[in-house]
């Protein structure tokens, strides 16, 4: 393929895929994130006021590691729980995509993000790891996150059931599913029977959710109100 074809076929694939380029490139990071940074901010602040957290020292690739892993055990728990009761409303926006790729892996309400990544946020501070390594862990995950969402049929081989692969996490998208909700480190599925490989099933929600901005934010919102008027 020549470069001009190459950017032609990119230029459709954006101008379809408009909405996930809204996410990546401007809504996550600049309206969700800021409001889950500043939630997580005020979480700890009041927290550390009755809560002891001194800093640990075990040198920073070592705490790195432990960090990693701790933020993704408590990331399972909560991603588990978000596919539970009224949390799944707003859950739901992240596995509406039909079409699997990492454009898709932005693709999060504000509720969701914030109670996801304010909890794991809370859980590395008072473990006691510095705002240094917590800040390295960001950018690890989000690479690891977009490396999850590609449209790859990759595996890992024999090192699947310890490092979450994009095959592995593909299965977690499909309608109906509920295993693998490990982000990073897939024997945490392992270890509480969550593991699975892929049926074969479409992806995506199974809500009929409107593929709009607005109907994202807006369709949790009706449920809600729908269930507290029945």
């Amino acid at each position: 393929m020549t470069v001009a074809g190459a950017l032609q076929t990119l230029f459709v694939r954006v101008r379809r895929r408009w909405l996930d380029v809204t996410y990546w490139f401007l809504f996550t990071p600049f309206i969700t994130g800021m409001l889950t940074r500043l939630a997580t901010i005020a979480a700890f602040s009041l927290l550390a006021m009755w809560v002891p957290h001194p800093l640990l020292s075990l040198g920073f690739w070592i705490e790195l590691l432990l960090a990693l892993l701790l933020a993704d055990v408590a990331g399972y728990w909560s991603h588990r729980l978000r596919h539970c009761g009224v949390l799944w409303y707003f859950h739901a926006i992240h596995h509406s995509a039909t079409e699997l790729d990492a454009l898709a892996a932005a693709r999060m309400h504000p509720v969701d993000d914030l109670l996801d990544n304010t909890w794991v946020g809370v859980v590395l501070l008072l473990a006691g790891f510095s705002p240094q390594v917590i800040f390295a862990v960001g950018p690890i995950l989000f690479i690891h996150i977009a490396l999850t969402h590609a449209d790859v049929p990759w595996t890992f081989g024999p090192l699947r059931k310890l490092l979450v692969s994009p095959a592995q996490h593909r299965a977690h998208h499909e309608i109906g599913a509920a295993h693998n909700y490990a982000g990073m480190f897939s024997f945490i599925d392992v270890v509480f029977g969550t593991y699975a490989e892929s049926s074969g099933r479409d992806h995506g929600s199974g809500e009929p959710i409107s593929e709009s901005l607005s109907g994202h934010l807006l369709w949790p919102l009706q449920k809600l109100r729908y269930i507290s008027s029945r």
